[in-house]
Parts: structure tokens; C-alpha cells; sequence
């Protein structure tokens, strides 16, 4: 993460899932994340392309050499929770007033932005309250005997 970028993580693909997207002399494959995306929605593709490349090689010096051959861009306008003042208590819990019914995901209450990081939150934070709540299934289950 920094704050000199439009992109909030990105990975080389190539290093990280080098069975998938390694090609031999091929470089590097780049997939960036820009957030928040309103700002690029109504661009073109070219224009998007060239923003992050220009961010990539003040980011990366070494990156300056490189040439760009392809790109793609996947834009999603709704696809992030909205970080906003006072848009927390909008969030669900991940108990939620439907029996047996939990959420997860970064759009739930926990403490972190729309990210992985707050995904795997929101699944520990699903899991204690699906565990809190066994009792209760345990309680109301017939019993079966043999």
C-alpha cells in the first residue's frame, strides 16, 4: 500500500503464481487494484493504462526500462464497500437476526477497509459467532438414538 498511487495492491503475477503467468523473457505481470475507482470509471482503457504505468515507474525506477505489450482493465464500479465518515454502522454484523444465518465478507463490521485483510476478519469474526451460536443449534436438534 502507498499513498503516492491510484493503486491500493497490485502483484506480479508472474513471481506469485509463477505455474500460472511465467512466461520465459516474457517480465512481468502486473495486477493492480484502483481504489477508490470513481475517479476512472468514465475514462478509456488507454488513458487507465498509462496513469498506472506512469505511477508504476515513479514507484519503481527499475520498472523505467520496461515496455508496456498489453493490458487489460476490468472496471467494477460497486464492487467495494464505500469508505465514507459515518458509514460503519451501516455495515452488517455477521450474526445477523435470521437464524442460523451468518455473513462474511470485508463489507461486514470489522475493522479494517474493504481489503483481504478485512475479509479474513470478517470470516474469523463469522466463525466465533457461528461457534457462540452451536449451543443453540445443539439445543433445538432432535435428539436421535440407536
Amino acid at each position: 500500500y502507498t499513498p503516492d498511487a491510484d493503486f491500493s495492491c497490485f502483484a506480479d503475477l508472474a513471481l506469485t503464481s509463477p505455474a500460472d503467468y511465467y512466461k520465459e523473457n516474457q517480465g512481468s505481470l502486473l495486477q493492480l487494484v484502483l481504489t477508490p475507482g470513481d475517479p476512472f470509471i468514465r475514462q478509456n482503457n488507454e488513458a487507465i493504462a498509462q496513469h498506472v504505468l506512469k505511477q508504476v515507474h515513479e514507484l519503481f525506477p527499475s520498472s523505467r526500462e520496461l515496455n508496456m505489450t498489453w493490458y487489460s482493465v476490468v472496471k467494477l464500479a460497486q464492487s467495494l464497500y464505500r469508505e465514507a465518515p459515518g458509514m460503519d454502522p451501516y455495515r452488517p454484523n455477521q450474526k445477523t437476526p435470521v437464524s442460523n444465518f451468518f455473513l462474511a465478507g470485508s463489507y461486514t463490521q470489522q475493522d479494517y477497509i474493504d481489503s483481504m485483510e478485512g475479509a479474513t476478519l470478517s470470516g474469523r469474526k463469522a466463525a466465533k459467532a457461528i461457534l457462540e451460536y452451536t449451543p443453540e443449534i445443539v439445543e433445538r436438534s432432535p435428539v436421535v438414538s440407536c
